[in-house]
């Protein structure tokens, strides 16, 4: 059975869990709160802490203590890694935490949940601040093309796409029509040069008739004639 702690139950467990060093998604996870509630716990007995050892020495502190001091006074990740011996998922965990600190609980929700295309948005920022559109009217513009303006495009690239293989179909079928008529001009065209070879040589047994008859009749006249004047 599930025991329902009361609010000040539960900031108890966030600040005893907190002390055993677990991380502000750990707590979430454990005592289900959001990110931004549970910092501002932190962040009170944290800042009650530093009120009763501020000039303490951070060495008999934890790493993560150390690590959210080095975060604060600027150092980068690896920097911060390599001078604790932090590996990488536990200095992810840790920066989570100091984004929630620092009251950018949603800075560290949007990261644990873009972590693993972290290349991809950071390539879309990029692009966007080569191109001059790091303002809220470029960045609504951009939004609004992704939620409305590029499903609309899919559909018109996937329509664009049938008709194209539509008219390669098309093509295809009339370049197969192109190619039969034309083997049928070809055969069509011997044909026709084969008919006119006949015709030529029907033309030149005609002509060399014609000038036998032409002979034969030339000697018939004269045969005749030749009878006449005897």
């Amino acid at each position: 059975m599930q025991v329902i702690l009361n609010k000040k139950e539960k900031e108890e467990l966030v600040v005893k869990l907190h002390q055993e060093n677990k991380t502000i998604r750990q707590i979430a996870e454990m005592v289900h709160m959001s990110f931004k509630d549970i910092g501002a716990i932190i962040r009170r007995i944290d800042a009650r802490a530093d009120d009763d050892n501020n000039d303490s020495d951070l060495s008999n502190k934890s790493k993560a203590t150390q690590a959210l001091h080095l975060f604060k006074n600027g150092k980068k990740p690896i920097e911060v890694a390599i001078n604790l011996d932090i590996s990488a998922s536990e200095i992810e965990d840790i920066l989570q935490e100091y984004w929630v600190l620092n009251q950018l609980d949603e800075l560290a929700l949007v990261y644990y949940e873009i972590r693993n295309d972290l290349d991809l948005f950071l390539r879309l920022f990029h692009t966007l601040k080569k191109n001059k559109l790091i303002n809220q009217k470029d960045i609504l513009t951009v939004l609004r093309y992704a939620a409305f303006d590029i499903p609309t495009l899919e559909n018109r690239c996937q329509q664009l796409s049938n008709d194209v293989l539509e008219l390669q179909f098309r093509k295809k079928k009339l370049g197969d029509e192109v190619a039969t008529q034309c083997s049928s001009i070809t055969q069509l065209e011997k044909s026709l040069n084969w008919y006119k070879m006949e015709i030529k040589q029907k033309k030149e047994i005609i002509s060399n008739l014609d000038q036998q008859l032409n002979q034969k009749i030339d000697a018939l006249e004269e045969k005749l004639s030749t009878q006449a004047n005897n």
